[in-house]
């Protein structure tokens, strides 16, 4: 049986995720993911982490690459730079 203090402790976690989740919300609002086409090899490793489905393959005169196909949906979550083993993204911010 868990004592008082192991309920509190879980509680105060619980907040502190949540109040962190809507901090960088809140802080990303104004921010979207940007590809520099010149270093995308197209491995797609962003693409598949994206949970908002913003990137997209393309194949056009550049080659195959990412490009950001929906910006109104990008949380600037972030999750997709960690994927990126090539610097092709980063975070700017909205025009």
């Amino acid at each position: 049986m868990m004592s008082v203090a192991a309920y509190v402790g879980v509680g105060a976690m619980l907040l502190l995720w949540i109040a962190g989740n809507l901090y960088r919300r809140e802080k990303n609002k104004n921010r979207v993911i940007y590809v520099a086409v010149d270093r995308c090899i197209g491995c797609r490793r962003c693409v598949k982490r994206c949970s908002r489905h913003v990137l997209e393959m393309v194949n056009d005169e550049a080659g195959a690459h990412v490009e950001v196909k929906y910006p109104g949906k990008c949380t600037a979550c972030g999750d997709c730079l960690g994927k990126c083993k090539f610097n092709a993204l980063k975070m700017v911010d909205r025009v």
